[in-house]
């Protein structure tokens, strides 16, 4: 299974115990229910990839994110680890999420 689609799966699963009776991702507004999922805790999820990561409980290690950018087409030139990454990672996988059904915001894509 990709980390992809280990990701999306930890979403719907997610959005599910949010939202009963949410059959599919675009049944749901993805942005107020993460937002509800990361009150009370210290996550930016929405400008932090290792954030993002750690709300849904998906592993946010470097290396796990590295293997994301890779299979997500991020730049290979930008640095492991660095904030230029992170923050092209972050968007590719927002814009993959949009494209397989989720409600993310074109503000968190571009």
């Amino acid at each position: 299974m990709s980390i992809f689609t280990d990701i999306f799966n930890k979403i719907i699963g997610k959005i599910k115990g949010l939202v009963p009776g949410a059959n599919t991702i675009s049944d749901v507004n993805l942005t107020v229910e993460l937002d509800k999922l990361a009150k009370g805790k210290n996550l930016e999820w929405k400008t932090s990839v290792i954030d993002f990561l750690k709300l849904i409980g998906a592993d946010s290690s470097r290396g796990n994110r590295d293997e994301l950018a890779k299979e997500l087409g991020v730049d290979a030139s930008l640095e492991s680890g660095s904030a230029a990454k992170n923050e092209a990672l972050r968007k590719a996988l927002f814009k993959k999420i949009a494209e397989n059904g989720g409600n993310i915001p074109k503000a968190l894509i571009q």
